[in-house]
């Protein structure tokens, strides 16, 4: 029995309440308890002698469970004010204009969008900035959707001119079996960069699970997991224009 012990330290790990969005793939599928994000943290973790243990909960929620003690740490946030402490970014989430290539779009800069009929996620007018927020009020063919595979079905029916979502989101629901059904997905697209990548980390009540988990971040990045954990998912880097 003390073989087995000193074999198996998962047995003695500490168990973290982490409080995680509902489900956005890649990034965290609750339905499987797994994704891009959610893999990196918890393998993070684990490789420090802690083990997660998700609370799935709308992101506004989130926010209240930590502020109120219910959960050990939040798995990411853009938010700086909150109790405890803050790690290294972990995950680095980017929008994209995207396009047909077949379609030449001129797509240079928001502006650009003016004219264009335009489907973005939901809210993205609140998150992309003045410039962004100006067009999306300004051009009658602009709309937001929750449900983002519709995008891509759109997109790929010349329903839409452009949409703007996350490269990996994208990417995700471009190999969507219903998606597939009916869209050629196989049609080659352009993202037009127009705007910054976003690094999110995350935050724990305890100093000490932040160093930790650091250090198994690093870990992960040295030994080349982190971006094997990337490849898993069968997502690619963009062709990126502009």
């Amino acid at each position: 029995m003390a073989l087995i012990c000193l074999a198996s330290p998962s047995l003695h790990a500490k168990t973290l309440k982490v409080a995680v969005g509902l489900s956005i793939p890649p990034y965290f599928i609750k339905e499987e308890n797994r994704g891009i994000e959610y893999d990196i943290l918890k393998e993070a973790l684990a490789s420090q002698g802690y083990k997660m243990e998700p609370r799935y909960v709308p992101l506004g929620r989130t926010l209240h469970l930590m502020k109120y003690g219910q959960v050990d740490g939040i798995m990411s946030t853009g938010r700086r004010d909150l109790p405890g402490c803050y790690t290294q970014p972990h995950i680095t989430y980017w929008n994209f204009a995207i396009s047909l290539k077949k379609r030449a779009l001129n797509i240079k800069s928001i502006e650009d969008l003016n004219d264009k009929r335009v489907l973005s996620f939901q809210n993205a007018k609140h998150y992309l900035g003045p410039a962004f927020k100006k067009m999306a009020l300004n051009n009658p063919n602009y709309d937001e959707i929750a449900n983002q595979s519709v995008q891509n079905k759109l997109l790929f029916n010349g329903r839409v001119d452009v949409v703007v979502a996350d490269r990996f989101i994208f990417e995700w629901f471009r190999q969507d079996p219903d998606v597939k059904k009916v869209a050629n997905t196989e049609q080659e697209v352009v993202h037009h960069n127009l705007f910054e990548p976003s690094e999110f980390g995350a935050v724990f009540k305890d100093d000490e699970i932040c160093k930790a988990f650091n250090i198994g971040l690093q870990e992960l990045h040295d030994s080349g997991r982190y971006f094997e954990i990337i490849a898993s998912y069968n997502v690619a880097k963009p062709n990126l224009v502009n």
